[in-house]
């Protein structure tokens, strides 16, 4: 047995081998061989209050860092308490790669610990799932999953890790090198469609453009926006094309006489109903594979890896004139509208918050917002600002801010972050500021408490009548206080003059703060359509 590896060691050096420096975990009995070899090979355990919670960690280091990142969970209910933190990396399109203790493959139908088909639960959300059966197919594995995530359309990937393969001991490995994610070379089919689509846009009066959230990623969507002089429309919002960001240039979507949508036609391109994106002859959809069929055949359609799609399109657009200066104006972000006055008996309007937290950005902050009717008028506020914003996605899902801030802490520490959320989703991983005071990591946290779960508490006052509120409100409980108790700073927030001054504090203490600011329940400034 001497100089072989166990199966812990050949993970934990094959994630570091392929430039993984963190793991955001929660521990559990089949995974600790990893945490074992983790010290040895230099790799870095942040160990989470919730499983979910550390895959959304993950979502955060992974759209910060602009590179894979893993999270590690232990099998059966570890695993399924992962899986919305999966279901919003697959929303977001970001390189995760989850890692699962199983059960022994000795025991598996037999009714083993925590046995269950994971990867048959897991495939339906993410763009494969893995389960090696030999301790020497573990590196090559995780490599392939590496790959998965990072190609064509990013996305999370599962690796389940039978426990006795972890114990078990292999020859050694050689180091892993995953080198770089290269551009592909899309067949010649494909290459005279977007020859065609490149003409288009040249000619174009009032071109525009959609955008998948891994197209906005890439660098080739920036250097193509400022060829065609517009700002791109990103379709990361769980409004879908009602998204507060971008509702002026949406306004003039059917106005376009080409419109390039590099996404699925799905509901965060409003399924590319002609009512919201004019002509279906001027549409040219770029999408991939997994992706939607079309209701209706656009005028232009290819399958191609966002990326991909954008380096040929820019290459063949060449250089063109200017749009007109008033369609570009038609299309670019706005600054917000103006902040109503408060009510001092129902709180702080939202817009006011937004307008502390514009005052307090630095040009380097990452703002993390959550979902809610709340967050979508803090959207709204700061829908013009340049900062990394990090949302919820399409998915919908809320809760996530704190852990994806801390995340985003771990692989940006020189960097300020701060999360945005509402009291509702306060009550998903408040916990998660004992991790931070833990690591002695550095993140604020702003709760917008209006004592409701507001989105469904005006959708029914909307539905049924202000007098059919039943069951979606909440005390105006004390987060602030809560988050004391976890290592935080605390500080209630009652009224609009306290608040810039409370934020800037917060942004420069020592620890970790949390703000519980109590604000009036406005409807969302984004239109329903789910």
């Amino acid at each position: 047995m001497a100089g072989k590896q166990t199966g812990g060691e050949i993970v934990a050096r094959t994630l570091t081998s392929i430039g993984i420096d963190t793991v955001f975990t929660v521990s559990g009995n089949q995974i600790l061989p990893i945490f074992d070899a983790a010290h040895d090979a230099r790799l870095r355990m942040v160990h989470m209050r919730h499983e979910t919670a550390a895959v959304y960690a993950a979502i955060g280091a992974a759209e910060a860092h602009a590179h894979a990142s893993v999270a590690l969970v232990s099998a059966g209910p570890g695993f399924l308490a992962s899986l919305q933190g999966l279901g919003v990396a697959r929303s977001m399109e970001l390189p995760v790669i989850l890692l699962a203790g199983a059960a022994p493959i000795s025991q598996r139908n037999r009714g083993a610990f925590q046995d269950i088909d994971q990867s048959a639960i897991a495939a339906p959300i993410c763009k494969r799932a893995f389960e090696p059966d030999a301790t020497d197919a573990l590196q090559s594995t995780l490599m392939a999953a590496w790959s998965l995530a990072t190609s064509g359309v990013p996305g999370p990937v599962v690796v389940s890790l039978p426990a006795d393969l972890l114990t078990a001991a292999a020859e050694p490995v050689a180091r892993a090198d995953a080198g770089a994610t290269t551009a592909a070379n899309p067949d010649e089919r494909a290459v005279e469609t977007l020859s065609v689509m490149a003409n288009r846009l040249r000619a174009a009066l009032r071109p525009a453009f959609i955008a998948r959230p891994s197209a906005a990623r890439s660098p080739w969507l920036a250097q193509l926006a400022a060829t065609l002089g517009i700002q791109p429309i990103v379709t990361e919002s769980p409004r879908g094309l009602s998204d507060s960001r971008y509702s002026d240039a949406l306004a003039h979507l059917r106005n376009s006489d080409c419109l390039l949508v590099v996404a699925g036609a799905d509901f965060g391109a409003g399924f590319l109903d002609a009512s919201r994106v004019g002509d279906l002859e001027n549409v040219m959809l770029i999408d991939a594979d997994g992706d939607p069929a079309p209701r209706e055949q656009p005028g232009l359609h290819c399958r191609v890896a966002p990326g991909d799609a954008l380096r040929v399109l820019r290459e063949r657009i060449g250089e063109r004139q200017p749009v007109d200066p008033a369609w570009a104006a038609a299309l670019a972000l706005r600054p917000p509208p103006a902040t109503p006055a408060d009510d001092p008996a129902e709180g702080i309007h939202p817009l006011a918050v937004a307008d502390a937290i514009r005052a307090n950005l630095g040009p380097d902050d990452i703002v993390v917002l959550d979902g809610g009717e709340f967050c979508q008028w803090i959207r709204l506020g700061l829908r013009d600002i340049p900062n990394q914003m990090l949302w919820n996605g399409k998915l919908g899902a809320i809760g996530g801010s704190i852990p994806m801030a801390l995340g985003a802490k771990v692989a940006a520490p020189h960097r300020r972050v701060i999360a945005i959320l509402g009291d509702g989703s306060a009550g998903y991983f408040l916990s998660e500021f004992e991790t931070l005071n833990r690591y002695d990591l550095r993140v604020t946290a702003l709760i917008g408490n209006d004592a409701r779960w507001a989105a469904e508490w005006h959708m029914q006052a909307a539905r049924y009548g202000p007098d059919r509120t039943f069951d979606t409100e909440l005390t105006p409980a004390r987060y602030d206080r809560a988050a004391e108790g976890f290592g935080a700073t605390g500080v209630n927030v009652e009224h609009r003059q306290d608040l810039q001054p409370a934020l800037s504090a917060a942004l420069s203490a020592p620890a970790s703060t949390c703000l519980n600011v109590r604000v009036a329940s406005v409807r969302s400034p984004a239109e329903v359509l789910h």
